[in-house]
């Protein structure tokens, strides 16, 4: 059977081998007093650790390898990192090691120690070939304990996404409106659009768009236009209103427009074309400029919703979903875009604000918040509800997304909730 270090880390950690007369390879007794706290930078595996062997208690470090010449193969002899280690843990013992000063340093074997059931249950989860690796045992853990896990991986993934906000906030100079006006505009595109809507919002401040909030068709002006789609001549007045509007602000402003060209309409169904969007995008800044001041003071979910919800687009894209294109447009924004922008944006400025102010209570409404919205419906959702574990809310599909790229797929069940709980089951 194929083992590996993460699976000795586990077995030491937790003291699941029989430690019933401990010996060392040398034949001295060994009682293990305490396995050390697990270090996952360089360095030694555990630090802190006491164990007494004979009638000595030795107080160090303790590193592990499948055979005990990998430290050797790894260099720590020559490492003075490792001179503090106070016993090398190995599953098989094939050459004596030694520390940096030449000191022999002792030696136990796991193989044989480890019990059957745990044998097993690791080789089920790394050996088979399922959708995921406890795909036919995950219905053995109770829900209680799935949701728990649940609910700790949601919150490394807000986590793990908050690094780029990290990223804009540097680069903004700590100003969370217009860190949030940026990722705002993104997210507005979605995937297809995510980045020529991110160029716009880089392009225009919003310290213009701040001067020109009470008029709507200003707004639409320099956004159209610094995206780009006010450069052609169309026989459309409204078309050539905004481009007039535009012509003016651009030289008060000295702006420069975006290629068209960067924005995708194929396969988007026209509720979603880039036109309705940016429409949309424009009555936003007019109902609110400077948002997340706005966002970080509302409370109540519901009301913070609403902020998204009641967004409709001017009267002209009632009628268009491309400039000089008749045809019935949905210009209000769906349930499902709202969804989006709370779920991708939304929450996460609200979570990471939280994280940075050591303000747990907006933590607490960042989650919240997720809670509130509806699943999300992917292939990764679908999977995990075909085998048992359905989510109710965008916060488990979000730690279902978060599961399966990080423990699932890379085969990190020792690092898992439920992973560890399957892996004791007899």
């Amino acid at each position: 059977m194929h083992y590996s270090e993460e699976l000795l880390h586990f077995l030491w950690k937790f003291r699941l081998f029989s430690q019933q007369r401990l010996f060392l390879v040398s034949g001295e007794p060994v009682e293990i007093i305490f396995p050390g706290i697990h270090n996952k930078h360089a360095g030694p595996d555990f630090e802190e650790a006491k164990i007494r062997i004979s009638e000595t208690v030795w107080a160090g470090n303790v590193e592990m390898h499948l055979r005990s010449s990998d430290w050797n193969q790894h260099g720590h002899t020559s490492d003075k990192a490792y001179n503090n280690v106070i016993l090398h843990v190995v599953l098989h013992h094939d050459a004596p090691v030694f520390r940096n000063d030449g000191t022999e340093i002792p030696v136990l074997v796991l193989n044989g120690l480890i019990p059957g059931n745990i044998e097993a249950n690791y080789r089920d989860l790394m050996e088979n070939l399922s959708w995921i690796p406890c795909e036919k045992k995950i219905a053995a853990i109770d829900e209680f304990h799935i949701q728990s896990w649940l609910s700790r991986v949601l919150v490394e993934r807000l986590e793990e996404k908050s690094q780029m906000l990290e990223k804009l906030l540097k680069e903004y100079k700590g100003s969370w409106d217009n860190a949030f006006y940026v990722m705002l505009a993104r997210n507005f595109g979605f995937k297809t659009n995510g980045l020529p809507f991110e160029l716009l919002a880089r392009s225009l401040p919003q310290t213009i768009l701040a001067k020109h909030k009470n008029n709507l068709m200003q707004l639409e002006a320099l956004i159209f236009g610094q995206a780009g789609f006010l450069e052609a001549d169309l026989d459309d007045e409204y078309h050539k209103r905004l481009k007039s509007e535009y012509l003016f602000l651009k030289k008060k402003y000295q702006l420069t427009p975006l290629e068209a060209f960067l924005w995708k309409f194929l396969r988007l169904r026209p509720s979603n074309f880039p036109t309705i969007r940016l429409a949309q995008f424009a009555a936003l800044i007019a109902k609110s400029n400077h948002l997340f001041s706005k966002i970080i003071e509302i409370e109540d979910v519901k009301v913070l919703k609403t902020c998204f919800a009641a967004i409709h687009a001017s009267s002209y894209w009632d009628t268009h979903y491309r400039f000089g294109k008749e045809g019935r447009a949905r210009s209000g924004m769906g349930a499902e875009s709202v969804d989006n922008i709370l779920l991708n944006t939304v929450v996460l400025f609200i979570f990471y604000y939280g994280k940075c102010s050591g303000k747990q209570n907006f933590v607490s409404r960042a989650i919240a918040l997720l809670e509130s919205l509806a699943p999300e419906n992917n292939n990764i959702t679908r999977g995990f509800k075909k085998i048992g574990v359905a989510g109710s809310d965008a916060a488990a599909s979000q730690a279902m997304l978060q599961l399966k790229k990080s423990y699932c797929d890379t085969r990190k069940c020792l690092n898992c909730g439920i992973g560890t709980k399957l892996l004791n089951q007899n």
